[in-house]
């Protein structure tokens, strides 16, 4: 957890995530504050210390983070890109609007370490949701009871290899591929949409579902992420398994996850980049 004994702010997107993070500070007496902002962050906040806060006033943010004696910020859980609106700007989001504005019309990664960029220079680190939680992540190997065959990994290396070549256009960190067919890649709909909307085509009865992070992706934000939910929205689609990149994906309520893919009898295991892209 860093920090020490200084305050962490969770900037609280939509999911589990900044809700394990602000469990795991309170169970280790760690001071924290949680940040909701609009559209994001649900009740769960109400029993933690928080405050709300709007994307076109960053100048309180910025204040309120420092008088909580803030020096960390994370960045957790999904985020939809926001709608500004400039008659609600405060003097500080004045200043930052044509840099904003810039952010905007560009991919997500650089948009995220654009942001990242700002924070800092108001003198907050900026970490990730992995130095927050010890273990989120997978080292190599088979996670729950069932494991892969030869035609499970064909399919993850086919998935993986597409994934590390849209890389370079910041698109996608989820695809599924059945008998040596991309069946779907993920875009801005995210991976619980991408899995729905297959399974509302047709079960794909087979098939694999990979997560990877982008290549040169900025480990700080939006790493890919799987939990209990993506191995329901699996089963529904039809699938077999899933294939997560060792060390990149983060995987959220571990003991229920395996759980439910075990139960599911879907492999579920994780292998290094390399490995996957054979």
């Amino acid at each position: 957890m860093p920090g020490g004994g200084a305050t962490l702010a969770i900037i609280a997107g939509r999911d589990l995530l900044p809700r394990l993070i602000a469990e795991r500070c309170r169970a280790e007496g760690r001071p924290y504050l949680v940040i909701g902002v609009p559209g994001a962050a649900g009740e769960w906040m109400g029993a933690h210390p928080h405050e709300r806060h709007e994307f076109e006033r960053p100048g309180r943010l910025f204040a309120a983070l420092r008088r909580a004696g803030c020096e960390s910020v994370v960045f957790a859980g999904a985020l939809d890109r926001p709608r500004l609106r400039p008659w609600r700007a405060d003097a500080r989001a004045a200043a930052l609007l044509g840099r904003v504005t810039g952010l905007l019309a560009r991919g997500d990664d650089a948009l995220l370490s654009g942001l990242a960029e700002i924070f800092e220079a108001e003198g907050f680190r900026v970490v990730g949701a992995q130095e927050c939680l010890a273990g989120l992540t997978a080292a190599p190997g088979v996670l729950g009871r069932h494991a892969p065959g030869r035609a499970d990994r064909r399919d993850a290396a086919l998935g993986a290899a597409i994934l590390a070549a849209l890389g370079a256009f910041d698109v996608g960190q989820a695809a599924v591929v059945a008998g040596g067919r991309c069946l779907g890649i993920e875009a801005a709909e995210g991976t619980d949409a991408l899995l729905a909307r297959l399974a509302g085509l047709a079960p794909a009865r087979g098939g694999v579902l990979v997560k990877m992070a982008k290549p040169g992706q900025d480990r700080r934000f939006d790493l890919p992420a799987i939990g209990p939910r993506t191995i329901e929205g699996a089963g529904r689609a039809g699938l077999r398994g899933i294939a997560i990149e060792a060390g990149s994906v983060l995987v959220l309520d571990r003991p229920g996850t395996l759980a439910a893919a075990d139960a599911a009898g879907l492999c579920l295991w994780s292998a290094a980049r390399h490995a996957l892209v054979r």
